[in-house]
């Protein structure tokens, strides 16, 4: 029985991190109709570019919501983040 708890606790976590787990596609998806609003994705990859980490892009994304005129929830920002980071800023 304890190992069958075991069992169940260890797929129920795994399960909460398929549910939390960004979207790249989407990401992409809302990036392209919102960001590119304001610049294009030149600001990503330039040298002098002022994002330095992930909790940094974080912040920016959140901060370009307001400027983008979009509220987008905590999974759509997350999804931004993602597609940013694994297409352009490569953080751990």
């Amino acid at each position: 029985m304890k190992r069958m708890n075991s069992i169940l606790a260890i797929s129920g976590l795994m399960l909460i991190g398929f549910a939390v787990h960004a979207d790249v596609a989407q990401g992409k998806k809302l990036a392209q109709q919102s960001c590119t609003q304001c610049h294009d994705t030149s600001v990503y990859t330039r040298p002098d570019r002022q994002v330095r980490s992930l909790d940094g892009l974080q912040h920016r994304v959140n901060q370009c919501e307001r400027p983008a005129s979009v509220s987008w929830s905590k999974k759509q920002t997350a999804d931004v983040v993602e597609y940013l980071n694994k297409t352009f800023y490569h953080f751990k």
